[in-house]
């Protein structure tokens, strides 16, 4: 390949064959100077692996063992291009910029077969776009091995000591409500799955299964993580169950509709891998990546797929190192999913609180 060169004012990328099979590509001095040194130029040749706001939080960490794969089998350093670098530290990682400039050339991927895994890893610069790919039987040993990379924000970490601490032998029990992108039913006295893979479980069976769980173990504090209900649910959940949340200091603003909540979600998810249960959004990875792949194995309850206001129920799943597609198959085919006549049946659990993995 030839490059030339031309003013700065000359602000055209451009190709133009001269010879067969030879091209010369015309961009200013300035920007090649940029792209030539940061991208390494010929003296840092450094692969690189880049994770993109492709998802949310959740499905993002959920994809990462397929980058520390790279990592492993290529040497590529893994960098994260994501909004939560001031409160979110991942062992073996670094946040960093991924700029224009710097995706030429790159290899993009998404659900990479083993063989294109295998292909890709000879490439310097890769790109991450989506949730699955990889090889599986890699995936799965990297899995828990990734969640025990992260790392909360100190500031963080003394504050949701400071709230969990003194609570000694209570349970704490998570309550994770997504609303935001996940769609209300036709029938407010009905939760039905068939409705759409992401229905909005109504408040309703929250209350239910609190009860319930209440009635379970008795000395138990609830930690409400959720995104969107209003003011008069929150206060209605209050009045009826012990609970406590976070600050409502959410400093980011997702450019995903539906993903905005009040408090900050790298708070909410550490605090959520801290219960021993958490009464669950069905098939959300804020429900499911704090349970099965951070902190201590964790029971989770779930509606099921069908119930009705007048005769409500539950189930529950422990699937702790498992990753989505087992998750999702709990509601969606009732895969390792129990459903319980009421809370009686519900397993015992093994602690009360897990703050030794932070």
């Amino acid at each position: 390949m030839k490059i030339g060169f031309v003013d700065d004012t000359f602000l055209r990328y451009s190709a133009r064959r001269l010879l067969p099979g030879t091209f010369c590509h015309i961009i200013p001095q300035r920007i090649f100077f940029k792209v030539f040194f940061t991208c390494g130029g010929d003296r840092n040749l450094n692969k690189k692996v880049y994770s993109t706001p492709f998802a949310g939080l959740c499905n993002r960490l959920e994809a990462l063992p397929v980058c520390f794969a790279f990592q492993e089998y290529f040497g590529h350093e893994v960098v994260l291009d994501w909004p939560e670098a001031d409160d979110l530290r991942i062992v073996g990682a670094r946040f960093g910029k991924l700029y224009p400039w710097q995706k030429l050339g790159a290899r993009r991927f998404s659900a990479p077969s083993p063989d294109e895994f295998a292909q890709l890893g000879r490439h310097r610069l890769l790109i991450q776009k989506g949730l699955f790919g990889g090889i599986p039987q890699v995936n799965r040993r990297l899995y828990l091995a990734t969640g025990a990379r992260l790392r909360l924000n100190p500031r963080l970490l003394v504050q949701l000591l400071a709230q969990f601490a003194p609570l000694g032998d209570t349970i704490v029990v998570g309550v994770h409500v997504r609303r935001g992108d996940y769609r209300p039913g036709t029938d407010d006295n009905l939760y039905d799955l068939e409705h759409h893979i992401h229905s909005q479980v109504p408040l309703w069976w929250y209350e239910y299964a609190m009860g319930e769980v209440m009635r379970r173990y008795q000395k138990v504090i609830f930690y409400l993580a959720h995104n969107g209900l209003t003011a008069e649910e929150e206060a209605r959940l209050h009045q009826k169950f012990p609970l406590v949340q976070a600050p409502k200091d959410n400093p980011y603003r997702p450019k995903r509709q539906g993903h905005q909540a009040e408090a900050n979600p790298v708070r909410d998810l550490f605090a959520l891998a801290c219960c021993p249960i958490i009464i669950g959004s069905p098939m959300s990875t804020f429900t499911h990546y704090p349970a099965h792949a951070l902190g201590r194995p964790t029971l989770v309850i779930q509606p099921l797929s069908k119930t009705y206001r007048t005769a409500p129920h539950m189930g529950y799943s422990r699937l702790f190192g498992e990753g989505i597609h087992a998750w999702m198959d709990t509601l969606y085919k009732g895969v390792s999913f129990y459903p319980v006549r009421s809370g009686v049946e519900l397993p015992e659990v093994d602690y009360p609180q897990a703050l030794e993995w932070l």
